[in-house]
């Protein structure tokens, strides 16, 4: 949905696919780029990392799993059960891990894990900032997204009255205490470093300026369909 000059408009199917391929695109390629760079992923990719860390299985198979789990907890979060997009957020998790592994493999390639690390911290942050941009665009838009994604955006109008940085936090510390597991589990960690932590405290706020300044005329639609219903004032 769109607004302008004070009235609301649905998208059309060609202005879905347009903002749909390029918020994929963007979330993939800065979670690529975090990655390349070494000096934390995103929470939830931490977390898969460091049970493919204690598991000695391949972090595919759990950004896999995660996709799944998350997009049944969807379900019961939202109070709802819509098939299109249930199986919809799952493809999209998919074609998210590959695309991301594609940009990854890319960025290794031009060098960016042997840059010098005064060059890669802002480059991470540079890369999260990119995701949670991304993220803002395909929230609003409401066609279909990653299920973590979708989490936060139940979260944010279902239960926390609009704000993104508590339902983001909210939606993250549950992967945080998967990689705590892990470390008492193993007595390690990996993929948890300065952009974890910028990620966990800031990517909300990057989704609640992006809305605002990045295509600010979209709005949130079709959320009475993928939300829990709201209680009546």
């Amino acid at each position: 949905m769109f607004e302008e000059n004070g009235r609301y408009f649905e998208l059309s199917l060609r202005q879905i696919a347009f903002y749909f391929i390029l918020s994929l695109t963007m979330d993939a390629l800065g979670n690529g780029l975090s990655i390349a760079t070494n000096l934390g992923s995103a929470p939830w990719t931490a977390s898969a990392a460091n049970v493919a860390h204690v598991t000695g299985l391949p972090i595919a198979l759990f950004l896999a799993i995660t996709t799944v789990l998350v997009a049944t907890a969807n379900v019961f979060f939202a109070k709802k059960f819509i098939w299109k997009r249930y199986f919809g957020n799952i493809a999209f998790g998919l074609a998210f891990s590959f695309m991301a592994g594609l940009f990854n493999s890319w960025f290794l390639a031009l060098g960016v894990g042997t840059w010098p690390v005064w060059l890669k911290i802002p480059t991470d942050l540079l890369a999260l900032s990119i995701i949670g941009a991304g993220i803002s665009i395909y929230q609003r838009v409401n066609f279909i997204m990653h299920p973590i994604d979708d989490l936060t955006n139940i979260l944010r109008f279902s239960y926390f009255k609009g704000s993104a940085p508590k339902a983001q936090i909210s939606n993250f510390i549950v992967a945080i205490l998967i990689s705590i597991t892990c470390l008492l589990l193993s007595g390690s960690v990996v993929a948890l470093n300065i952009g974890t932590a910028f990620a966990f405290f800031c990517q909300g706020f990057i989704i609640a300026w992006s809305d605002q300044h990045i295509f600010g005329h979209l709005v949130h639609g079709n959320m009475a369909a993928t939300h829990k219903d709201l209680p009546k004032q």
